[in-house]
């Protein structure tokens, strides 16, 4: 099954490789199929904006899948102006951030809140096959507990392309950055039954949705 990935950052690309590993399947991208043009992201969530560009893309391929990310700080309202939420490239002004820009503005931001607070990204996928969108995502208390990261204001030396924010991550447990890939090293049974539970039902509605 040819499947198009409805993603610009190569970086998520890889995510969906490791993601349908051991699936007969071949991804294409948006660059493979000479894609160009992308859709207004206008839902109020990463999975509602996910169903919106996997309908949109749907329109050059079949089937297609696609996943939008938000970034919530744990330690603020949800209707705090200060929040990122969906629009995480989006500077105060307007322009959409680069990588550099994204590191310089959240480090800026952690330190006005003391030099680190706790955040999570929430991440929705979605699936167009045969004209029919579904989508999935996982807000649950238990996964944003358990995804938590400090969001700190010192960046890393390192950067890896399309993650910047990994630059200034931090693992709870371990207390190291994400750049280094450090995430969950320490997660304890409890944790682990969350994580095997969240990818345990994300392979499921890729089943699913694509008849896998």
């Amino acid at each position: 099954m040819k499947i198009l990935i409805g993603t610009t950052n190569p970086a998520k690309t890889k995510v969906f490789a490791k993601q349908l590993e051991g699936y007969d399947v071949e991804l294409l991208t948006l660059n493979d199929l000479g894609i160009q043009k992308h859709p207004d992201e206008n839902g109020r969530s990463p999975m509602e904006n996910a169903m919106i560009k996997a309908a949109y893309y749907g329109q050059f391929h079949d089937p297609v899948i696609t996943e939008d990310s938000g970034l919530y700080i744990l330690d603020l309202p949800p209707d705090d102006p200060r929040q990122p939420g969906l629009f995480v490239r989006r500077a105060p002004d307007g322009h959409e951030m680069t990588d550099d820009e994204m590191t310089e503005y959240y480090a800026a931001l952690a330190h006005s809140l003391g030099g680190r607070v706790t955040a999570c990204w929430l991440d929705g996928y979605a699936v167009c096959k045969d004209g029919k969108v579904t989508g999935f995502m996982d807000n649950s208390e238990d996964f944003c507990r358990v995804y938590a990261f400090y969001l700190v204001d010192t960046p890393h030396p390192n950067c890896h392309e399309g993650w910047p924010i990994d630059r200034i991550s931090v693992d709870i447990k371990t207390g190291k950055y994400l750049t280094d890939r450090a995430w969950g090293a320490a997660a304890d049974a409890k944790e682990r039954t969350v994580i095997l539970s969240y990818e345990k039902k994300l392979s499921e509605f890729y089943i699913r949705a694509l008849g896998l």
